[in-house]
C-alpha cells in the first residue's frame, strides 16, 4: 500500500500543487467541526477509494480527537467519485440522502466501515447493501430509499466532481488545509505539521 501512495503522490502533485493559486471553496458540502475554526480541512474523497478508506481508519480518528473537537478544526467532505469505482457515485448519493436525517457523517463511517470488515483493496456492494448500512444506523428507510433511488442527489455530487477535475484532481483523496494541497492519505503526523503551521498564522 505505501508503494502505490507514493505513487498516486506523484501522479497527482503536479497539477494539484499549481492549484493551490485558485481558490478552493467548501460550497453547501457537509462540515464536521466548528464553522468559525482557525483551519479548515477539505477533503476531496471517493467512498469506494481504498486510500480514502486508509485515512478514515488510520488517521482521521485523531484528527478528530485533538483538533476537531478541540473546536481548532473543521473538516468539510467533498465528492470525488470516480468512474473506476462503479459504487461511488451511488454511495455520495446515499451521504447526501442521510444528510437530509441529519446523519451525514454516521452514513459516512458506515460505509468505510463496512467495506473495511471486507478487506482493503476496491470493495464491491450494491444498493441493498447501502441501504442495510442506512437502516443499521437508524435513517427512516422510506424517506432514504425514495432519495436514493430518485438519483435526487446526482447533480449535486457530480458538481463536486466537476470542481476538483477543474483545479487537476486525478485521484483521491486529495486534501486543501487552509488551501495548502496534501495529496493522498498520508499518517496523522504530515497533516498535524501543516496543521500546526496554520494555527500558529
Amino acid at each position: 500500500m505505501r508503494t502505490l501512495l507514493a505513487l498516486l503522490a506523484v501522479a497527482a502533485l503536479p497539477s494539484v500543487a499549481a492549484a493551490q493559486a485558485k481558490f478552493i471553496g467548501i460550497d453547501d458540502d457537509p462540515q464536521l467541526g466548528k464553522a468559525d475554526a482557525k483551519v479548515t480541512i477539505i477533503e476531496f474523497g471517493d467512498f469506494q477509494c481504498p486510500f480514502c478508506r486508509a485515512f478514515w481508519r488510520e488517521t482521521l480518528p485523531r484528527i478528530k480527537k485533538e483538533y476537531v473537537d478541540t473546536g481548532r478544526v473543521r473538516i468539510v467532505f467533498r465528492d470525488f467519485a470516480q468512474d473506476v469505482h462503479p459504487e461511488a457515485l451511488m454511495t455520495a448519493m446515499a451521504a447526501e440522502c442521510a444528510d437530509d436525517q441529519g446523519k451525514y457523517w454516521e452514513f459516512h463511517d458506515q460505509a468505510f466501515r463496512e467495506q473495511d470488515r471486507r478487506g482493503r483493496d476496491i470493495v464491491r456492494y450494491g444498493a441493498a447493501d447501502v441501504k442495510r448500512w442506512a437502516m443499521e444506523i437508524g435513517l427512516e428507510a422510506a424517506a432514504f430509499n425514495a432519495c436514493l433511488d430518485s438519483e435526487r442527489y446526482k447533480a449535486e455530487v457530480q458538481k463536486d466532481y466537476k470542481d476538483g477535475a477543474d483545479i487537476g484532481m486525478n485521484g483521491t483523496p486529495v486534501f486543501f488545509i487552509n488551501g495548502r494541497a496534501l495529496v493522498g492519505a498520508h499518517p496523522f503526523s504530515t497533516f498535524q505539521k501543516v496543521i500546526e503551521e496554520e494555527l500558529r498564522k
